[in-house]
């Protein structure tokens, strides 16, 4: 086996970093770390997708959304109950319903936000733990002073179809609180909540807002203007007036770094942005529109030529995004346009353009052509040379802002690691859990649960705990053990779920009782214990309360890369004007 194939392997969690060791070293007695060949040179300029997440009609996640992207599934469906009207479109369910706890928001403050605001807040954490770029990682990612949480939220903006639904309830005689922000509050809300320090701003240019955001994320990161970007877009159908035949929802987010810098902290990478572009075609005013009987501009069919002359397939905005990724002509690249999603999200407005990504993404990583103008079914993507595969997506918005981003996969052969983990994964491992309250944790439990004793993979057990501790905030309600195996792990987390057994709860402070984490000597502790693979005194202190900087005990291991988990679980109520149940 050479040293190619064995980076493959261990890549796809065929062999631990102990078998890769004794592999290239012929014997695997070895007791210092083992230096690997490092990774293929980073493309000049290119960006790193590192996490991703959505919601849209009938599917509730990224997996379900490709089940129906790959089966041509059409999502289109009469209003779900609570929704007036009888108009079909294609709509998500329980957009009344948030988890405030789990962002520490008050319940009357979080039902005067705009529900597209709450679903884009649980949408984009959810793409940051896919990317295990939330606690110790989220700090980590600093600006050139050293400022942390140099993160910058670039979104397509929302309808602002809840305050119109405020506005029709409010009198002089009865008046009530109405929501507070506006398009702007998308980004800003999740910046402050979370503390992200990039820049963080709104763009509405109709259904190509979420590519104009990347475009402009892009850009933010080539700048230095924060070290990681998420874009993302939503928009929900809940004023009358926004409904019209084919509308459609959606919520989507996806997590942007410099490849340099992804490949530096061991992400797992979905695909590369090598390439974007942003122009302006006046739409033609005789052309049907929503209210009109007709599609909009950014909704023509999958495949179709613009409806203005010269700027089709190989437009100006086309050659300008494919010279940007340092491409020549457009052979070899698939594109895809509004129309790709359209049976998936309808006429989704600023969603329409992350639902185009999402699904453009899945399809490079699946290798796997979704059906489209030109098929009738999915098929096996081969590729047509030696060089990576590639997809063009391009939407024009109803003003006639046309965008277009250039995506290419990461094949995994590329990415292998630099060095092996000095201590080998072998035997015990902490397997930590958090939340923010019992509640919360015991729902979490369930779905590793459901994870470790379904029908699908299962990560090996090193590379599961280890993304836990290090991609993951720590929260005040916390569940840790010493297994020796996935069957263990199970048991325990079974025996937890169903016992209801006491967690640490720290909510009532007592955190760090021996005042460990403000001694300097604690770190070399904690290096020490690890070392010396000490994890049940590990366990016992992060359970106590102190904060273990997992990542730099074990820099080897590249922090989460690229481990698939479940999400933290949101418990969610109805929430909404003036205590009312859902959407009216």
């Amino acid at each position: 086996m050479d040293e190619k194939e064995v980076l493959t392997r261990f890549k796809n969690g065929h062999l631990d970093r102990a078998q890769v060791a004794a592999l290239l070293t012929g014997a695997g007695t070895g007791t210092g770390p083992v230096v690997l060949t490092p990774p293929a040179p980073p493309v000049a300029g290119a960006v790193a997708v590192v996490g991703m997440a959505g919601r849209y009609p009938g599917a509730p996640d990224l997996a379900a959304f490709w089940s129906r992207a790959r089966e041509g599934h059409d999502s289109a469906s009469a209003p779900p109950p609570g929704r007036p009207g009888e108009e079909p479109g294609h709509y998500l369910e329980r957009v009344q319903d948030f988890d405030p706890e789990f962002f520490g928001i008050d319940a009357h403050e979080a039902a005067l936000m705009d529900p597209e605001e709450r679903l884009f807040l649980e949408t984009a954490w959810e793409a940051l733990e896919d990317a295990g770029c939330t606690g110790g990682r989220l700090d980590a990612l600093t600006a050139a002073d050293g400022t942390p949480r140099s993160v910058g939220v670039f979104t397509g903006a929302g309808s602002g179809d809840y305050a119109l639904l405020a506005v029709r309830t409010w009198s002089r005689e009865r008046p009530r609180p109405m929501p507070r922000g506006g398009q702007w509050s998308l980004p800003n809300r999740l910046s402050a909540l979370l503390g992200l320090t990039g820049p963080s701003q709104s763009v509405d240019t109709a259904e190509s807002s979420v590519l104009v955001a990347l475009h402009l994320a892009a850009a933010a990161l080539h700048r230095g203007e924060c070290a990681a970007a998420l874009v993302g877009g939503v928009r929900l159908l809940l004023h009358p007036s926004s409904r019209h035949p084919g509308a459609g929802e959606g919520v989507g987010a996806l997590l942007l770094k410099p490849l340099a810098r992804a490949l530096a902290d061991g992400d797992g990478i979905h695909c590369l942005v090598r390439g974007s572009a942003v122009g302006h075609t006046a739409p033609d005013p005789t052309a049907p529109g929503p209210g009109r009987g007709g599609r909009s501009a950014g909704a023509r069919t999958h495949g179709a030529p613009a409806r203005t002359p010269g700027r089709g397939p190989a437009g100006r905005v086309s050659r300008e995004a494919l010279r940007a990724a340092g491409l020549g002509g457009v052979d070899g690249v698939v594109r895809e346009d509004a129309g790709a999603v359209r049976a998936l999200v309808g006429e989704a407005g600023a969603a329409t353009g992350v639902a185009a990504v999402t699904r453009a993404v899945l399809q490079l990583g699946h290798r796997v052509l979704a059906p489209g103008a030109e098929r009738a079914g999915a098929r096996p993507w081969e590729s047509e040379g030696p060089g990576p595969r590639r997809i063009c997506v391009g939407v024009r918005g109803a003003g006639g802002t046309d965008a277009e981003v250039v995506l290419e996969e990461y094949p995994p052969e590329t990415a292998g690691p630099s060095v092996v983990a000095e201590r080998a994964p072998v035997g015990p491992e902490l397997f930590l859990l958090s939340a923010p309250s019992p509640a919360h944790l015991a729902a979490t439990a369930r779905r590793f649960a459901a994870l470790l004793g379904g029908t699908g993979p299962v990560p090996a057990l090193d590379r599961l705990a280890r993304g836990l501790r290090t991609g993951r905030a720590a929260m005040d309600c916390r569940f840790a053990a010493v297994v020796a195996d996935t069957g263990e792990l199970l048991r325990v987390l079974e025996e937890f779920v169903r016992d209801g057994a006491p967690c640490a709860d720290l909510r009532g402070g007592g955190a760090d009782p021996l005042g460990l984490g403000a001694v300097p000597e604690t770190d070399g502790y904690l290096a020490a214990l690890w070392q010396a693979g000490h994890l049940h005194q590990l366990r016992g202190l992060w359970l106590s309360g102190l904060d273990v900087d997992w990542a730099a005990l074990e820099p080897a291991a590249g922090g989460a890369a690229g481990v698939p988990l479940p999400a933290s679980a949101f418990l969610r109520v109805p929430l909404w004007l003036s205590g009312e149940e859902g959407p009216a």
